[in-house]
């Protein structure tokens, strides 16, 4: 069923959940003062990491409470789109991806001000964009199965 526009909704949130693998999500930049030297906080799904000055980046710490909603989020959709038959469990399963999402959103934001020094705002990159553009691509994929749902028992009723 890939004509059916609530389709490329979810699979734009499957494309967008294996993006999110390799776009990062936020960096916090801190300069010394006594010496100048720049350095650079930056969060991935799986990892925040520091680059101080021009040495090669370094692991700080782990954020794999993102990484297992954003696969959690991959698979529900991928799943979602193949169970066309059960509009029923397929409205269910949106609305609980887009509440992953939102979820997933909230622990970016968490984990974002959590790195680094706690007095430097974090800068969003467009990972967090693709994560806020999911929630939105969910919602109206559970609006057009809701619609599809409507039509056909409607339909049903009529004969």
């Amino acid at each position: 069923m890939i004509q059916r526009i609530q389709t490329l909704f979810l699979l734009g949130v499957v494309l967008m959940s294996g993006a999110l693998f390799f776009i990062p999500l936020s960096e916090k930049s801190v300069t010394d003062v006594t010496s100048g030297e720049v350095s650079k906080y930056t969060m991935l799904l799986a990892d925040v990491t520091l680059q101080a000055g021009s040495e090669a980046p370094e692991l700080v710490e782990t954020n794999y409470p993102i990484l297992i909603v954003n696969l959690l989020l991959l698979v529900m959709s991928l799943y979602t789109i193949f169970i066309f038959k059960n509009r029923p469990a397929q409205i269910r399963l949106s609305m609980l991806g887009g509440l992953l999402a939102a979820v997933q959103l909230i622990l970016i934001f968490y984990y974002s001000d959590a790195m680094g020094p706690v007095n430097i705002t974090a800068h969003y990159l467009p990972g967090v964009y693709l994560v806020a553009a999911q929630v939105f691509l969910l919602l109206a994929a559970r609006r057009f199965i809701r619609k599809d749902e409507m039509l056909v028992r409607a339909a049903d009723r009529i004969r």
